[in-house]
């Protein structure tokens, strides 16, 4: 009777398998049609394993070169949630608190700052209700594209030193603006502290632990990864640039720049379900919990929260591509999809895809 029950769970679970794989097929295939996208990928997964997977279409839209398994994505401001994931190993370790405010950071330039700029906190910066402008100047947003990565610090510094000067549109802690300027500046209170780019900080603190190797910044770079894709003059999409040449400057890596392979980004998924029950590789349960607390808006930190807390979502775009991700931390289960174009169709297609494979 045992070896029987053995055997009826396995099959069951190859044919459940099988299920979700031909239903996650049909559902990218539909949401590729509806999207008018080159390419796209999806993932259905628990928080141990992944269940089923789809990857359709081309790597470019000139190009027929189909996309694959271990292709990298482009993650937009999905990569949020990383970035708030490695502030709170910091404030694990006692870098730093929540609370920490931005004078207590940056010392005797905030005597630049705003009084009320002045008491901006971590928290604040993570949950955007600091009170800042969405994005930095165009002045500064040019100005990281001709220097690229190189002299990253100072450039994130600039963005502290011209945001905080002003005083904040609202005061800290009343009202959710939503804000890429706010995370580039908790990058650059990162890179204060630990005297490290927000790069190598992320990449020992969060992508090393979790073994994840594919990740890297700005959009993936060589003939075997997809291109994102812009408009151009005549109203057409077509591949856009590598690198940072075909993303935002290298200024707003923690708001986000990342990019890595669908699998990886699983990894890191799967440990922020882990880490509710207690089995985070990176945290401590407390450290997840607070991370996944809404604030206003049910924005938490890095990410919009839904059904009684149960659920979290995001969606990152930098124009030229398009991921999005849902995960339900009682049921066990996330779904992620990526796109290498942005058009106005995508985002409705994916919703349709997520809500499509997360129903009940």
């Amino acid at each position: 009777m045992v070896f029987l029950g053995c055997w009826s769970a396995l099959v069951f679970s190859v044919l459940s398998s099988k299920i979700l794989a031909e239903s996650l097929d049909e559902t990218l295939a539909q949401a590729l049609a509806d999207s008018g996208a080159p390419g796209m990928a999806a993932v259905f997964f628990s928080s141990e394993e992944i269940l089923a997977r789809a990857d359709l279409g081309v790597r470019r839209a000139d190009k027929k070169r189909k996309i694959e398994s271990g292709d990298c994505w482009h993650i937009g401001s999905d990569g949020k949630a990383m970035t708030a994931t490695l502030v709170a190993r910091l404030v694990e370790r006692g870098e730093f608190t929540w609370e920490t405010t931005m004078k207590e950071v940056f010392g005797s330039a905030a005597g630049k700052f705003h009084p009320q700029a002045q008491e901006i906190t971590v928290r604040h910066l993570l949950h955007h209700v600091a009170g800042l402008e969405a994005n930095p100047s165009l002045d500064l947003r040019l100005a990281g594209y001709t220097a690229g990565a190189q002299g990253i610090r100072k450039q994130r510094v600039a963005v502290v030193l011209e945001a905080l000067k002003q005083e904040p549109a609202s005061k800290p802690g009343e009202k959710y603006l939503y804000s890429n300027t706010g995370y580039i500046i908790a990058g650059a209170v990162v890179e204060e502290v630990l005297g490290m780019t927000w790069e190598r900080a992320i990449e020992k603190e969060v992508f090393a632990p979790l073994g994840i190797k594919s990740a890297g910044f700005g959009a993936p770079e060589g003939r075997s990864q997809p291109r994102g894709h812009k408009v151009v003059g005549n109203g057409k999409r077509e591949p856009a640039e590598e690198g940072y040449a075909g993303d935002n400057p290298a200024i707003y890596g923690p708001a986000g720049g990342v990019h890595l392979s669908l699998e990886d980004w699983v990894v890191f998924l799967q440990d922020q379900i882990q880490g509710r029950e207690g089995k985070g590789k990176l945290l401590k349960q407390e450290s997840y919990e607070t991370l996944h607390q809404a604030a206003l808006n049910n924005y938490a930190m890095g990410w919009i929260v839904g059904k009684g807390g149960d659920v979290l979502a995001h969606d990152g775009s930098n124009t030229m591509w398009y991921a999005t991700v849902m995960l339900d931390l009682k049921k066990d289960r996330g779904v992620a999809v990526v796109a290498n174009d942005a058009g106005p169709k995508i985002g409705k297609a994916m919703q349709k895809l997520v809500f499509a494979m997360m129903a009940d």
